[in-house]
């Protein structure tokens, strides 16, 4: 136990020099940790990160088992024993597997404290945000064998995976945007003035994942052609552990793509440049734009970089919002209120596709677009909604009755694609 100068005792591994500093001494696996301060709470505090830090480096986990999170070894074990069995060393739709469906929900977790409760609670969340079986299946025997190198490495004892119970999930239909629930979201944008009106907008017009309006550049965009080049994503990513954005490559080659402008499309590119230029000048130093993803066109209202959480965090927002209004006016029209569904950033992108459809697109332009490696994803998107579904009954209804078979219907390539 070492001491100050007054002979207070300063716990293990402090002590106090003559010149009226603070020591603090370690050790790890041999490897020794000096560090000097002159307040000894905060070099406690130094000196405990740096001994973590330095176990973790070395993947030296604390006897119990609780050194190192899920996430950390899973990236130590995708280098190491993953990736090198891998085309190109290794693939980002393998690791974003992994981190979009475990790392979010017990990535954190240290290895030693995860449970089965812990990993069966994971898949019951994914079946309830909609994922299917077998990318549930997928992710889990990714878990399975990453647990199982941990296990070969004493970092732990019993595999938590085993035993859990993947639910064969019904098939959910993607939610979509109706045309009036477009009209009442656009609304809402516009009359609340949301700082994320023109990207809404944008993923309506152009059917773009919000991945690839995150890492969307202003060299991206040729306006003399009328050309958006989708060529990279912003994507999270766990380095040592900690959670990081990186402008990655797409998803697939045909993600590759140029898409057209539609509509308004110039109009509220020109109107988000704008907006982000006077922000960018009222903030002055407090703008956070971090110079590394380069001129991305689509920001937070600080100049950060836009997430896929950011944007669902904001769409929750939007739709509690939205159906407040609705109670209210049902309150005092004595009515039933009406209810706005829960949207996500995708369901922008197969709205958009639907839109394609229900203007008579062919199916192999919507592909191309859209970014679809297999055509019979883009013929999934293909969502007939209840409105055009009850006009085509009532087109039938007529065609029975005249006798008329040679009427031609408005959205004849919506159903025949079914």
């Amino acid at each position: 136990m070492g001491k100050d100068l007054k002979g207070k005792e300063l716990g293990r591994g402090l002590s106090q020099r003559p010149d009226g500093r603070y020591m603090g001494r370690a050790q790890v696996e041999g490897k020794p940790i000096v560090l000097y301060g002159w307040k000894v709470k905060e070099l406690k505090k130094e000196l405990v990160r740096a001994v973590d830090d330095l176990k973790r480096s070395n993947l030296l986990p604390e006897e119990d088992g609780t050194g190192i999170t899920l996430s950390e070894w899973f990236e130590e074990w995708y280098s190491k024993y993953k990736a090198p069995t891998l085309k190109d060393g290794g693939s980002p739709a393998y690791k974003r597997k992994f981190l979009n469906y475990y790392g979010v929900r017990i990535g954190s977790k240290y290895l030693a404290d995860i449970r089965q409760l812990h990993v069966q609670t994971a898949i019951a969340d994914m079946v309830e945000s909609g994922r299917s079986s077998k990318s549930i299946r997928e992710a889990t025997g990714i878990l399975q064998n990453c647990i199982e190198a941990a296990i070969a490495n004493g970092l732990m004892r019993i595999n938590p995976v085993v035993g859990t119970i993947v639910p064969k999930c019904e098939k959910v239909e993607r939610r979509v945007l109706t045309v009036e629930e477009q009209r009442i979201f656009l609304d809402y944008l516009a009359q609340n003035k949301s700082w994320y009106e023109e990207l809404y907008k944008f993923m309506l017009l152009t059917g773009l994942r919000i991945g690839e309006v995150g890492g969307l550049q202003w060299e991206d965009i040729d306006f003399s052609n009328r050309f958006i080049y989708v060529k990279r994503t912003l994507s999270y990513q766990y380095e040592d552990g900690k959670k990081t954005m990186r402008l990655t490559s797409p998803k697939t080659e045909n993600s590759v793509r140029k898409v057209p402008f539609f509509g308004e499309t110039q109009k509220i590119l020109e109107q988000q440049f704008e907006k982000v230029k006077r922000r960018k000048k009222d903030l002055g130093d407090r703008w956070r734009k971090p110079e590394e993803m380069g001129n991305l066109v689509f920001l937070t209202s600080m100049g950060s970089p836009i997430g896929r959480y950011n944007i669902e965090s904001d769409m929750r927002y939007i739709t509690q919002q939205i159906n407040d209004i609705f109670r209210t006016e049902a309150l005092y029209s004595g009515g039933i209120p009406k209810n706005f569904e829960k949207i996500h950033p995708h369901a922008l992108r197969h709205t958009f596709a639907t839109r394609c459809f229900e203007k008579g697109m062919t199916p192999r332009t919507v592909q191309e677009i859209m970014g679809h490696a297999n055509y019979n994803t883009t013929v999934s998107y293909t969502h007939v909604l209840d409105d055009i579904k009850l006009k085509e009954a009532e087109r039938l209804g007529d065609f029975l009755e005249n006798g008329n078979n040679n009427q031609t219907l408005e959205y004849n390539d919506v159903i025949g694609i079914l």
